[in-house]
């Protein structure tokens, strides 16, 4: 069959080229609409149920709250683990799924274990399933502060809230945007006792009251008026404080009493968890996080429009920075290391043959070998609905120097053999084409074998299971996929170019071997001939190499993932348990101060205690400092400056670790062990 397909490619050599070409070309057109992301989806299928309950203590939470929740789920039908986490007024559980169980079916059957439960938990605690996203979901940390003071935090957090974030979530992939910092308002009644007994009045007089002065009723409609049928509405909207102090409690001695009268109504701060600034300066720190699957790169550019429209009309002392944290950014840079590497083997694979070929049109057969092999992997990636992420880009990495083998061994045999042809009396040579046909068919069985070896290297990691196996999958089937277009290509394209720009063989006539392969011969023999006298030992230095190579080895550490460089690194400050906001807030603000200060930092942001809405819940005695760095910073320099100032700093907890690594350890701590 591989035979036939050569005589097929020599046949029609043309059509070959114009369909390598088209695919190359298609796989170019796709390439912008395949979705990009860190990580392959490592999150295991996961229900997360949050529920606020304000004013308990985390005992409370856990005996009254997550208990019940936990009870609900427990029995469901494909959970494979429950965690719960109870803290000062929250509740979150994680049902974490089977591999490969269906999410939305999952979440449906959680939704009615938690109607079952409802009506066991304290009044006013309605829990409530998350979005479908997870925390390595978290695309960009967006900020807003107003250094000169003229915005004030609760304008901030407003703005933030109800303008900025409603406007992102209406961007198609976008799944959940939590604001953390400055004041959330709300309306305020602040009840005074004297003025209540005054009134003959009690506080549910007053909570029933203000709850009814913002409300929609309907009122029905009157028939037969005029000929017409008029619809009656009842609307009562809360618009300021005002609207709430003018509403009527009760009537006392003929006389309407109103909640203004037995208490001061204002608009106010709401009693927060976190606290948020930007170098020093207090702010809101705004996280988008994306749906499961979502072109992170494509997604980011909508939002950058959006904000870039948002923008123009921000109030005036308001400023909006996008670059607090931005996936993308590693994205990109790990596409920009993906590139590099490309150029870097088209360049050195070009030099190796031009040396040891001489041939420039050699060279370009096989440098063909590249692009298409890698167009038809990203066709067979996308086919399979694999979207493009770092591991995936790292088996392309990884397969750039290997796409050309199987080209440079057909071509080379090709050229050899021409050269040979040529070399012949005119009336003893072959045909051009069959010389090729048969040069090609030559080498056939050991470049197949070759790449099928190769392959099956790769082929245990596709049965990894669980985390391991979805992270290393993209990479050993990228790498795969690629290796074997690059044996298609040779055994296609290869020897169709070979039968067009190599011009019959008569170019090799007088054209002998390179200066660097009788270099290379000269200096190869006499060694080989060593070797197979001293072969026992040769074998014996080997062997002992291999078992240092062995011992070696078992001295090394491990880990899961190696240190990446992603431009931005994020401090932690652990305050003793206990610690108040406000303390939390202060100390945590003197040390991101320093930290802007260090040569090299473009940004510093920070986030203190947690968000409302948010999965990624830390005490309020925590902190996180996003350090962003210039573009071109030294990065270790700036670590050693980060380690110095937390050096200064007595009586608190510090860590040092970046953005992405710090959400993939969330992933991996989702763990039944005693310590993770």
């Amino acid at each position: 069959m591989l035979k036939a397909l050569i005589a097929f490619s020599l046949r029609y050599a043309s059509l070959v080229v114009i369909a390598a070409i088209l695919i190359t070309g298609y796989a170019a057109w796709r390439l912008p609409q395949m979705a990009v992301d860190v990580f392959p989806e490592l999150n295991a299928p996961t229900v997360i149920i949050m529920g606020e309950a304000g004013g308990l203590a985390a005992d409370e939470v856990e005996q009254y709250v997550t208990f019940p929740i936990e009870s609900a789920v427990n029995g469901m039908s494909g959970v494979r683990r429950v965690r719960s986490a109870s803290a000062i007024g929250l509740s979150i559980v994680w049902v974490d799924l089977d591999w490969g169980a269906n999410l939305y079916d999952a979440r449906q059957l959680v939704s009615e274990r938690l109607a079952t439960v409802r009506e066991t938990l304290p009044p006013n605690i309605d829990p409530f399933i998350m979005p479908i996203t997870s925390i390595a979901g978290e695309i960009m940390l967006v900020s807003l502060s107003s250094p000169t003071g003229e915005i004030s935090p609760l304008q901030l957090r407003a703005y933030a809230e109800f303008d900025l974030r409603n406007k992102v979530l209406a961007v198609p992939g976008v799944a959940q945007v939590v604001a953390i910092g400055g004041e959330l308002p709300e309306y305020q009644v602040n009840v005074d006792q004297e003025r209540l007994r005054l009134y003959g009045l009690t506080i549910s007089d007053v909570v029933e009251a203000a709850g009814g002065a913002h409300s929609t009723a309907s009122a029905g409609y009157l028939t037969n008026v005029g000929n017409m049928e008029i619809p009656i509405r009842q609307q009562s909207r809360v618009t300021s404080a005002r609207d709430i102090a003018e509403t009527i409690i009760k009537y006392h001695d003929g006389v309407p009493v109103t909640i203004g009268q037995v208490a001061d109504v204002r608009l106010g701060p709401a009693p927060k968890r976190g606290e948020a600034s930007e170098r020093g300066v207090p702010a809101v720190i705004v996280s988008i996080q994306k749906s499961p699957g979502t072109n992170t790169l494509a997604l980011t550019s909508e939002v950058d429009d959006l904000l870039t429209q948002l923008e123009m009309n921000l109030p005036q002392g308001m400023i909006l920075n996008r670059n607090v944290f931005r996936q993308s950014n590693f994205i990109d840079r790990a596409v920009g290391n993906v590139t590099k590497v490309l150029i870097e083997a088209v360049i050195v694979v070009a030099i190796v043959l031009i040396l040891f070929l001489m041939n420039v049109r050699t060279t370009l057969i096989t440098l063909t070998a590249i692009p298409v092999s890698l167009a038809v992997g990203l066709l067979v990636m996308d086919s399979l609905g694999m979207g493009l992420n770092v591991m995936a880009l790292g088996g392309l990495a990884i397969a750039i120097g290997v796409l050309v083998d199987d080209a440079i061994i057909d071509v080379e045999n090709v050229f050899r053999r021409l050269k040979q042809n040529t070399a012949l009396p005119e009336h003893l040579q072959r045909r051009f084409t069959q010389v090729i046909f048969d040069a090609s068919n030559e080498i056939r069985p050991a470049m197949v074998f070759a790449t099928i070896i190769i392959v099956m290297v790769f082929l245990p990691l596709l049965f990894l299971q669980g985390i391991e196996g979805r992270f290393f999958r993209p990479l050993a089937l990228t790498y795969m996929v690629s290796i074997l277009a690059s044996l298609l290509v040779a055994l296609t394209l290869t020897p169709a170019l070979c039968k067009i720009l190599l011009k019959g063989g008569r170019d090799f006539k007088h054209q002998g071997e390179s200066w660097l392969i009788r270099i290379v011969k000269k200096l190869y023999q006499p060694l080989l001939d060593l070797a197979l006298r001293l072969r026992i030992w040769v074998l014996g230095c080997a062997g002992l190499a291999i078992v240092a190579s062995l011992v070696l080895a078992s001295t090394f550490g491990s880990s899961f993932l190696p240190s990446f460089n992603e431009g931005t690194f994020t401090v932690f400050l652990f305050s003793p348990p206990g610690t108040s906001l406000v303390e939390s807030n202060r100390l945590a603000s003197q040390v991101e101060k320093q930290l802007a200060q260090i040569e090299g930092v473009q940004t510093v942001a920070r986030r203190t205690g947690r968000a409302e809405r948010d999965e990624h819940a830390e005490p309020v005695s925590s902190s996180e400092i996003e350090v962003t760095m210039l573009p071109d910073s030294d990065q270790q320099t700036v670590r050693t400056k980060i380690d110095e100032v937390l050096a200064a700093i007595p009586g608190i907890t510090t860590m040092v670790g970046q953005p992405i690594e710090h959400r993939l350890s969330h992933l991996l701590s989702g763990t039944p062990a005693a310590i993770a």
